[in-house]
């Protein structure tokens, strides 16, 4: 979810910066949803969007893929 008090575009910006380190290499964005908050005025004071962001997936070889496997399975389990 982005937001700006500027505008939507802003909003949708905002969104695809703040996925950054889930989806560092964006392709295209979908709009999922749009609203904005009102002030005491009823005058818009927030623009928020809410989007899916598709993204390209880097290749691990092989040895790296094995590598991170057993990594994982070294660490200790989360409670």
């Amino acid at each position: 979810m982005g937001s700006s008090p500027r505008s939507w575009d802003s909003a949708v910006a905002d969104a695809v910066r703040g996925a950054k380190e889930e989806a560092p290499d964006p392709i295209a964005v979908e709009v999922g949803r749009l609203w904005a908050d009102l002030d005491a005025k009823r005058a818009i004071s927030l623009f928020r969007a809410s989007v899916r962001i598709a993204y390209r997936e880097r290749l691990v070889g092989p040895a790296r893929e094995r590598a991170r496997k057993a990594a994982a399975r070294r660490r200790p389990a989360r409670s």
